[in-house]
């Protein structure tokens, strides 16, 4: 299973050689259209797979960005890492150690369900978290 915000129509392919495909995007009540073979299907398969390379895993898909409710502390230091700012730097702008800043990226990479900091950055991104407030 795949997750993605939209869909150009809705359709069945069945071993790239027959597609049903939705008669009207915007009306179910319309019915189907079957075809069979040739480019058509052929094209419509190309469809497809673009829609699904492009898609995310759910895994991938952030949680609502009202789910969680992050300190100053923790959205400075994910704006500093969007920055590009290393650990030692973001210490020292934040008066901290670099191993509390290291115990914050994990934390926060645990909240996003990261498993890397680039993964997080994308998700708190893809959140809004990284807006100003």
């Amino acid at each position: 299973m795949r997750v993605t915000p939209v869909i150009p129509t809705r359709m069945l392919i069945y071993d790239r050689h027959v597609a049903v495909v939705q008669a009207d995007p915007e009306s179910l009540q319309a019915g189907a259209v079957l075809i069979r073979g040739g480019t058509v299907v052929k094209s419509l398969a190309a469809i497809y797979d673009y829609c699904w390379t492009t898609a995310s895993e759910p895994e991938d898909v952030p949680r609502s960005a009202d789910a969680v409710s992050l300190t100053e502390q923790q959205l400075a230091v994910l704006r500093m890492l969007a920055a590009g700012a290393k650990d030692s730097a973001i210490a020292r702008s934040m008066g901290v150690s670099t191993r509390t800043i290291i115990r914050l990226v994990g934390e926060l990479t645990a909240v996003l369900g990261a498993s890397s900091r680039f993964q997080a950055g994308v998700r708190a991104a893809r959140l809004g978290w990284l807006d100003p407030g």
